[in-house]
């Protein structure tokens, strides 16, 4: 087997059989079961009926709130304030209502507790209000028809657009909304495979050069042939993980795609043009960005000895990261500010910004392919300069700190470049 092959498979081999990698594929499945376990049951408790009790003496009110059923039930037994209370105390009540009527006038107060089931106020300010219109109507001697137009409310619709190509197209505010929120969840998962890969592949070079394996490997191997193998090989474990995560996607999907509140949170959007928009390109950007942070992430690996040094190293990344992170974060609530628009063009923050702009359709086609353009060139010349740093540092052992260990290695590559062909 050809030795990249060899570095590939043992890279690939060592990672997939540890717990690490186990632990790395389990945490986002267990933190997606419990956001979705408090998420359902947050819906749950929201489609629950309160059962209250109206205190009043006017049987017109009384009657029109008992056909409320959808929104409320009524305690017909309860009449009085002292046996609401001691009902709510009980918890066998969630609140009363007390309502007076005064020259056609309708006041009401709702009492309730922190742990009652919620009452949609607005809906009772409503009925109470076409109540007391309807008096009113009656007493100024309005008929039926000039009561019910006096009573309609005004029309208002509302419409997103956006300006594109010199033209103007109609936005779905509901799909926008869900595609920002994925863009999101993307945002998350790109910074933490960024950082799990990135933090793997500089604790495989360092715990070998730690070892001085390192000193063995590269006598039979090119540095160049290892630190591809070893970039490969982590390659190959993260698209492990991301196959994974497909395939128990498909699993579940037949069996989620029934269960009532994810349709309901995704009714009306169409699932297929949601993934293929949002999938589409930033894919791209989550494959360069691996590539790109571990690459970086190799260098630095290489600049220290001991393994539990690999942390500070890679603290430079960790920093880019978060600024990127943070960076997406500000997008996500401001896609058009003009910090986002350079920021998603700096290739070391594309990765976590460029994806919220997509979803929020801030970008133009251009300058998506501008970004992706100058990622990939970014990428491929930060490789090359890790690759050349890597091979004049690897075997450089020192105690002296990192910024040493780059002086030294830069008088190597230069020494190295003077000698003769």
């Amino acid at each position: 087997m050809n030795k990249f092959w060899v570095i590939v498979n043992d890279v690939y081999k060592k990672n997939i059989k540890s717990f690490g990698f186990l632990t790395m594929v389990l945490s986002p499945i267990v933190m997606l079961l419990i956001i979705g376990g408090i998420i359902y049951f947050i819906s749950q408790s929201e489609n629950d009926i309160p059962e209250i009790a109206v205190l009043t003496s006017d049987q017109e009110i009384q009657t029109l709130l008992a056909t409320q059923e959808n929104q409320f039930t009524i305690n017909s037994e309860i009449t009085t304030k002292e046996a609401a209370e001691k009902a709510m105390e009980q918890e066998e009540l969630d609140g009363y209502l007390e309502i007076n009527s005064d020259n056609q006038l309708v006041s009401a107060n709702y009492v309730d507790t922190s742990g009652s089931d919620t009452l949609d106020t607005a809906v009772l300010t409503g009925l109470l209000t076409s109540i007391q219109l309807n008096r009113k109507a009656t007493e100024y001697g309005l008929t039926q028809q000039e009561a019910m137009e006096l009573m309609s409310p005004a029309n208002l619709t509302t419409e997103t657009i956006r300006f594109e190509d010199g033209g103007i197209t109609s936005q779905d505010s509901t799909a926008e909304t869900i595609k920002m929120w994925s863009s999101y969840v993307v945002g998350i998962a790109i910074f933490i495979f960024i950082m799990n890969y990135a933090s793997i592949i500089g604790t495989e070079i360092a715990s070998e050069k730690g070892t001085r394996i390192m000193e063995i490997i590269l006598s039979s191997v090119s540095s160049t042939t290892h630190f591809f193998g070893k970039l490969v090989g982590i390659l190959l474990v993260c698209l492990t993980q991301i196959i994974i995560y497909v395939v128990l996607a498909l699993v579940a999907y037949p069996f989620i795609k029934n269960i009532t509140f994810i349709q309901e949170f995704f009714e009306g959007i169409d699932m297929g043009s949601l993934l293929s928009n949002l999938l589409g390109t930033t894919l791209i950007y989550f494959v360069l960005g691996i590539i790109l942070y571990a690459g970086l992430a190799a260098f630095f690996g290489s600049l220290v000895t001991k393994i539990e040094d690999v942390s500070k190293a890679v603290t430079p990344l960790v920093f880019l990261a978060l600024i990127g992170f943070y960076g997406g974060l500000f997008a996500f609530a401001s896609p058009n500010q003009l910090i986002v628009k350079i920021g998603s063009q700096i290739p070391l923050f594309t990765p976590f910004i460029m994806p919220f702009r997509v979803a929020s359709e801030t970008v133009s086609t251009t300058g998506i392919v501008i970004s992706i353009i100058v990622m990939v060139l970014f990428t491929i010349i930060c490789t090359l300069l890790s690759l050349v740093m890597y091979r004049s540092n690897v075997l450089v052992y020192s105690d002296a700190g990192m910024m040493k260990t780059m002086k030294t290695s830069f008088s190597i590559l230069k020494n190295e470049r003077k000698k003769p062909e």
